[in-house]
């Protein structure tokens, strides 16, 4: 889909571009999650994270590797409802089915979880080393979930100043990560 979606663009396809993010903050938060960027960001950053996590007790690495494939199956259904309007820093339409019915950035959240978990045998490591390991572990995992807020905010930002049907959406579909959990002052409602 993404790959269709970036080398076809066509209003049958609907996924036309109707606008391009013009913010720096919006690219610079875009392009340090992607190659070759992210070579430097993971450098700034750091990286503990495992893509298949060992943990020593048998019954929590089958539920946090099940809880993982788990995440990655929703990242994946996010990236399938996404179609052909799927793309950095364009605006192609809003869209609103699927994991995107429920949050308004599931694939945010699903690849944040899933470097957490992967990163939770690494980071236990370095806390047994020193409480310094530890933290710098815990902050490297911190500052790429912080990198994605960022991603998050400026593509909002971009969607809110050229599409008026995209107030609709958030206030609609209320919460940007979490049910539950609002992080947008801009809606109304304690929800």
């Amino acid at each position: 889909f993404f790959t269709v979606g970036y080398l076809v663009e066509s209003r049958r396809l609907g996924n036309e571009i109707r606008s391009v993010d013009p913010t720096l903050v919006g690219w610079g938060a875009a392009l340090l999650c992607y190659p070759p960027f992210n070579l430097v960001t993971g450098k700034l950053l750091g990286s503990p994270v495992s893509d298949f996590p060992q943990f020593d007790d048998p019954t929590m690495h089958l539920a946090l590797n099940l809880l993982l494939l788990t995440l990655m199956a929703l990242y994946a259904s996010a990236s399938v409802a996404l179609g052909l309007k799927a793309s950095n820093l364009t605006h192609r339409g809003i869209v609103s089915r699927g994991p995107y019915a429920v949050v308004r950035h599931p694939a945010y959240v699903c690849k944040n979880m899933a470097w957490w978990i992967g990163a939770t045998p690494v980071v236990m490591t370095e806390f047994n080393d020193s409480l310094l390991s530890g933290l710098l572990g815990v902050a490297s995992v911190a500052a790429w979930s912080l990198l994605y807020v960022l991603r998050a905010v400026t593509e909002e930002d971009h969607l809110r100043s050229v599409d008026g049907e995209y107030a609709a959406y958030a206030a609609k579909v209320r919460y940007r990560f979490v049910p539950g959990l609002i992080y947008d002052t801009r809606l109304q409602g304690n929800r």
